[in-house]
């Protein structure tokens, strides 16, 4: 049964309920698209750029019908070469122009390098590793983000460690986002342009509360540094391959969070992730994420493709908040820990999840530390019923000890332990002439079977 978009199930503040609220974009009111009086002259477009980025100089509703030709275009923040005689309503054109263009890059995007994804994946520090975003494809992931990595320690040269630990993709693992957490512009460009030709993009990680990020300043702690995450953002969508994108969380004030946002989209971000939980909200203070200001984001943010991250517990879920927020696409980090086939809106069973999991790993080397957390919480619900599970979950210590816990475990008579949940035989007991049935079962017939 799909949840109703209440305030309770959706996480919607009663303070943001019917709320509507628009932010300037200072837009030139006399631009190409309303100006009578605007007559470029000398203007020259490369037709192999316009092909490129399909754009048709005749049929594009983005482009004046009056222009037939312009020149020095850079698809990254579109310069023209005007006449001196075009003065300055060309200057105002120009930047209207270029915000335009860049709009349309950042769907551009969206839909044919990402591929229009509904269904993502969170970047989750040693989780989302490269087995799990295997199997997390195989039931509808649609995009995928690697772990966040740390910028400063991912492009150190003089010890590649941790590079060498931390960054494992291959040809199928697309489209991919690769997130690094920084608070200097150079790292962060020296990290992304160690991935750029495997990824898709880079997302600087503006979200994470915990305290290791405040005593680092990075994600979250880095909220009251707008001028460095500009110039970190502007820094590397000047000198990298492939787009920036952000991931942030919101502040009390729906006022700032719009204002926040629309800075990150001016510095070059091309698409945000807007997790609806305050930096306070972590641990058992967690709550629910605020849907509605992740609406009012999407409202007031049209020209950007906008995720959704918070609140996804079932697949109804998922569009439950795309009804009600209009973003592009929903992540899922928690509950696809639980539940890597979210997505696919299938049943599976924990064991069935975690045996084809276990049988990536095979081919993916992944850390036991990566392994022994996964199989943990997908054994969640068992844990209080096989409480030996937990110990052996605990103690195994390579992929071969943790693969035993998926083998079928039988109780000191021989009979299978299998979840309730399944249909089983009866179990036969020992006569007892006082009560009739006794207590001890009769235990099975095994025969050995010899090799």
């Amino acid at each position: 049964m799909a949840l109703e978009n209440t305030p309770s199930n959706t996480g919607v503040s009663e303070t943001h309920q019917n709320k509507k609220m628009k932010i300037d974009t200072d837009q030139p009111e006399n631009n190409m698209l309303n100006s009578t009086n605007f007559e470029p002259k000398n203007l020259d477009i490369s037709n192999q750029i316009l092909s490129k980025n399909n754009i048709d100089l005749h049929t594009d509703p983005e482009i004046p019908k009056n222009i037939d030709s312009m020149e020095n275009i850079d698809m990254r923040g579109i310069t023209i070469a005007f006449d001196d005689q075009a003065g300055s309503d060309a200057n105002e054109t120009n930047q209207s122009f270029s915000e335009r263009t860049a709009d349309m890059e950042r769907y551009d995007f969206y839909r044919k390098v990402l591929k229009s994804p509904k269904y993502i994946v969170a970047p989750m520090v040693d989780q989302s590793e490269l087995a799990w975003r295997i199997l997390s494809r195989r039931y509808g992931a649609q995009l995928c983000y690697t772990p966040m990595f740390h910028a400063k320690m991912f492009s150190d040269t003089s010890n590649r460690g941790y590079y060498n630990e931390m960054w494992k993709t291959n040809k199928f693992d697309r489209p991919l986002i690769v997130q690094f957490c920084a608070n200097s512009p150079q790292s962060f460009v020296d990290a992304a342009k160690l991935v750029e030709n495997e990824a898709d993009a880079v997302d600087l990680n503006l979200g994470c509360p915990q305290h290791i990020a405040k005593r680092g300043k990075y994600g979250a702690f880095m909220m009251d540094e707008w001028k460095l995450i500009e110039e970190i953002i502007t820094h590397a969508c000047a000198n990298l391959k492939i787009p920036v994108t952000a991931k942030i969380r919101i502040y009390s004030d729906i006022s700032k969070t719009l204002e926040y946002a629309q800075m990150l989209v001016r510095a070059g971000a091309k698409l945000l992730t807007v997790h609806g939980r305050l930096r306070e909200q972590k641990g058992h203070k967690t709550g629910l994420s605020d849907w509605e200001q992740i609406r009012l984001v999407r409202e007031n943010l049209p020209q950007v493709p906008i995720i959704s991250n918070g609140n996804i517990l079932y697949f109804e879920d998922i569009e439950n908040c795309i009804k009600y927020t209009k973003v592009d696409g929903v992540m899922s980090a928690e509950t696809n820990l639980y539940n890597p086939a979210l997505f696919s809106n299938k049943l599976k069973t924990n064991y069935e999840m975690a045996t084809e999991y276990l049988q990536i790993c095979k081919l993916v080397p992944t850390k036991i530390s990566y392994i022994r957390a996964h199989l943990f919480k997908l054994f969640k619900p068992s844990l209080p019923k096989y409480v030996d599970l937990r110990t052996q979950l605990a103690n195994s210590k390579s992929l071969e000890e943790m693969e035993s816990t998926e083998e079928d475990q039988l109780d000191e008579y021989g009979y299978k332990i299998l979840p309730h949940w399944y249909c089983q035989p009866a179990i036969r007991r020992e006569f007892d002439s006082k009560k009739s049935v006794g207590e001890k079962p009769l235990g099975r017939s095994i025969v050995p079977i010899s090799d």
